[in-house]
């Protein structure tokens, strides 16, 4: 009966990907109280706070983007329930997830999107948890930072590609990253495919370069965390 009843929720759950729109810059604005990369930020932050105040710009704030992953972010699932109670923004959630289990828990505290991350799960993972978070009415955002990883995204089905410019290995950015993946795909048929940008992003320079390359949407969030 529960699973019915996450069903049930799904139905109403507001479209992630639909909340982006084409031809603009779109930013999807992070929550997180710490990073491996950074350490802490704010450990007194008010979650609500900051979604009321990411709400006022819902112009262009497309998605929030909520880290829930405990030891290395010091997240919780719970932050995604704050922020549903002060902002209509659809919510990313952003963890590690390896399991189905953490997709029907995202679905009942409130998720319209989660985050699939490709360095971490075989293809045929990828694939599963995929498969089983659009069944339930999730949009799925597989994260890449290679070219290899991107290619592997295409073959899972992923519509939503977020490209980090962050290495997960040595935690160290190159804001060349997101550039040569793009340049990479140049020649294939990218028709129907969301590219975000990811990690780093704290210039508009930088935006307007990548978006003359096509992409719109940009997750950020230690800039705004700072």
């Amino acid at each position: 009966s529960s699973f019915k009843m996450i069903l049930e929720k799904s139905e109403n759950r507001s479209g992630f990907i639909k909340n982006i729109k084409k031809n603009k810059v779109n930013v999807i604005a992070e929550i997180k109280k710490a990073s491996p990369s950074r350490g802490s930020f704010n450990e007194d932050l008010d979650i609500g706070k900051v979604a009321a105040i990411y709400d006022k710009y819902k112009s262009f704030i497309c998605g929030i983007s909520v880290i829930t992953e405990p030891v290395c972010f010091n997240g919780n699932p719970e932050y995604i329930k704050k922020v549903k109670r002060f902002s209509d923004i659809p919510v990313l959630r952003k963890d590690f997830i390896f399991h189905e289990s953490q997709i029907y828990e995202s679905c009942k505290i409130g998720s319209d999107c989660i985050l699939l991350i490709s360095s971490i799960l075989g293809l045929e993972k990828l694939k599963m948890l995929y498969k089983k978070a659009t069944e339930v009415g999730l949009d799925v955002l597989v994260e890449v930072h290679s070219k290899e990883e991107f290619d592997k995204a295409l073959l899972c089905g992923a519509e939503f590609i977020g490209v980090n410019n962050r290495n997960l290995k040595s935690m160290e950015v190159d804001l060349n990253t997101a550039a040569e993946i793009i340049d990479y795909n140049s020649k294939k048929n990218m028709e129907g495919k969301i590219i975000v940008c990811e990690s780093g992003i704290e210039e508009i320079d930088y935006i307007k370069k990548m978006f003359q390359k096509g992409i719109c949407t940009f997750l950020i969030g230690s800039y705004f965390m700072k």
